[in-house]
């Protein structure tokens, strides 16, 4: 069956239990069940067809799940877009997959007016309300005959180093995620969820919202990240498990309500999506909190790795081990295995990666070699078994003839107290080719210098590796999931052009 049939089991197996909470909406199992089998209706009528693209913009919330359940149903497939996109980067996407019927919320109707008018149908409804469909017509059941190996979702990466790409996710690869994500965090139908993350997102959408689902389980969804309304609803909803990034992290912990705020329902907040630090994990641990770090991504479904539960917090700082049926090598430059301890590109293979990249063959030649998924992280697996992850392949800056992980430096720098952020990126170098350049925010009402901050380098990394400028930011930029954008700041660097030389080393800060 397809994966609409969670939702139909558990509306006959539970159904006044509560689905989803949102704002002051609660749907059960049974409601649900009701929605997704009279949209699926509805968008048969407007001749939506097997493999045909429902696309959606809108903010995290329930309407978002009844497209994808009521797309499953139909086999057509469900395309979620950034919701922060303006028109002319959601052109890019819609180019691409050319939705048949293109679903709205209401806050964003002008955003897609003024995209190109390539869907045949436009559906615009209001979040939390439910998708009018205009008239009582009898819902389209579960097809139990479903092949589950064709596509039902397609996820748009990042794009940080080339034209987006869309992920197309089969029924297998989410029901596989689902019950492997599930049995590595010991999900049970008693698990109260809490979805911080957009949905737009594998994270948002599939770290744990859908997993929960398939078991049964309760979701609270908010439209966007909130600080004190997270805080209120863990209190409040006796929250079990959320996803929390370390920048969203250090936003719950600096929230006034963080100290008082009962936290003793919650056993376990997964972390990732970029480097985790020992700051960024000790305000859950000092409040009890276990905190597991995760790896993955769009294309992996996105579980790949989890740190074990009863590891913590003596392995919280690396990205775990594999989870049920997920495989992972390291691999040098030809796709030979390395030996265990020595860093090489990460490739994955299991029933949850994608299938391909939609429409484009090349992209896909690229992305498998043997049937695994170069990831193009760049990690470790030691002695122990659990896997580091080092830096991204691609981000890797060549000073001469040395790689320098930016991620290594940032690690260094993230120990200051006198820092809330940093990022590293390359900037190009006449005689070196490329060098680093450090990003830096500093915690409010400190002072901090060039010099201040590239002498905590000293002793900890090879000077070769040190940043040759500093620039100061009031903030990083970052991308729709709390990612340093650094697309963004390499844009930055190259439009600098005021630089003073240190005394001395003769290294330069920007100002």
């Amino acid at each position: 069956m397809d994966i609409s049939s969670w939702v139909a089991h558990w509306a006959a197996w539970s159904p006044s239990k509560p689905a989803v909470h949102f704002e002051s909406v609660d749907i059960t199992y049974r409601e649900l069940e009701d929605r997704v089998g009279k949209l699926g209706a509805a968008l048969s009528e407007a001749g939506v067809k097997a493999s045909d693209r429902v696309a959606f913009l809108g903010p995290s919330c329930p309407e978002l799940l009844e497209v994808l359940f009521a797309c499953a149903r139909l086999g057509a497939i469900f395309v979620p877009l950034n919701a922060r996109m303006p028109p002319a980067e959601l052109d890019v996407h819609l180019a691409q997959v050319t939705p048949h019927v293109f679903v709205v919320e209401e806050s964003l109707r002008r955003t897609a007016t003024a995209c190109a008018p390539l869907s045949k149908h436009t559906v615009v409804f209001r979040a939390g309300e439910g998708i009018g469909i205009g008239r009582d017509i009898g819902p389209v059941r579960v097809d139990a005959d479903a092949d589950v190996t064709e596509p039902v979702l397609i996820l748009f990466t990042s794009g940080t180093t080339s034209r987006p790409k869309g992920a197309v996710i089969t029924n297998a690869s989410l029901f596989a995620n689902a019950a492997d994500t599930a049995s590595a965090l010991r999900m049970t139908a008693d698990d109260e969820i809490l979805t911080l993350t957009p949905m737009f997102h594998v994270a948002g959408l599939n770290l744990l919202t859908t997993p929960a689902l398939s078991i049964g389980a309760t979701v609270t969804i908010h439209r966007q990240f909130c600080a004190s309304s997270a805080l209120e609803d863990i209190e409040k909803k006796a929250v079990t498990l959320l996803v929390a990034s370390p920048p969203m992290t250090a936003e719950l912990a600096a929230d006034p309500a963080w100290d008082r705020v009962e936290m003793a329902s919650l056993r376990c907040v997964v972390t990732g999506g970029t480097t985790v630090t020992e700051r960024s994990v000790r305000p859950w641990h000092q409040r009890n909190v276990p905190v597991v770090q995760s790896y993955g991504m769009t294309e992996a479904g996105p579980h790949v790795t989890l740190v074990p539960i009863e590891d913590v917090p003596a392995r919280s700082l690396t990205a775990g081990r594999p989870i049920m049926r997920s495989q992972v090598r390291i691999v040098d430059p030809t796709g030979r295995d390395v030996e265990r301890g020595r860093a090489g590109e990460i490739v994955v293979r299991g029933p949850a990666v994608m299938k391909e990249y939609w429409h484009n063959l090349q992209a896909t030649r690229e992305a498998f070699r043997d049937g695994w998924l170069r990831t193009g992280d760049v990690g470790f697996v030691d002695a122990e078994g659990y896997l580091h992850v080092v830096d991204r392949l691609k981000e890797i800056i060549v000073v001469g003839t040395s790689n320098v992980y930016p991620a290594d430096l940032e690690s260094v720098l993230a120990e200051s107290p006198d820092i809330e952020a940093a990022a590293v990126v390359a900037r190009s170098d006449e005689q070196l080719g490329e060098v680093p350049v450090a990003f830096v925010v500093p915690v409010p009402g400190r002072s901090l210098t060039a010099a201040r901050v590239l002498a905590l380098l000293d002793g900890r990394l090879a000077t070769y590796k040190h940043p040759r400028d500093v620039t100061f930011v009031d903030a990083l930029p970052r991308t729709s999931v709390g990612k340093p954008d650094k697309n963004a700041l390499r844009a930055m660097v190259d439009a600098q052009a005021t630089e003073i030389t240190r005394p001395n080393d003769g290294r330069s800060a920007t100002i």
